[in-house]
């Protein structure tokens, strides 16, 4: 089913698009062009084939996720600017509205 011009207004207007008339045309080509490859896709036979999740096989190369301590606060603490409390004072990255 080929994009009518309306289709093409409804889709750009939609998209919030102002499509000169030259380029509207172009753009209605190319979108039926794309619509005809997906039917000729739909209508191959894919009977006995099975459907795919992925193109490629996946498996976990990563180590096995293993709990252990970590750092202690203080020594974390020790490494920053400036703390107040247990907490890590940074500046003011927000307007306070002024």
């Amino acid at each position: 089913m080929p994009i009518s011009d309306a289709d093409l207004a409804r889709l750009a207007d939609l998209a919030r698009l102002e499509l000169p008339p030259n380029e509207a045309e172009q753009l209605k080509d190319d979108l039926n062009k794309i619509l005809a490859s997906f039917e000729q896709i739909r209508n191959l036979d894919t009977e006995g084939v099975e459907p795919l999740v992925r193109p490629v096989a996946t498996e976990n190369v990563f180590r096995e996720d293993v709990t252990r301590p970590g750092l202690a606060p203080e020594r974390v603490q020790a490494l920053a600017v400036e703390t107040e409390k247990h907490f890590f004072k940074v500046p003011r990255t927000v307007d306070a509205g002024e």
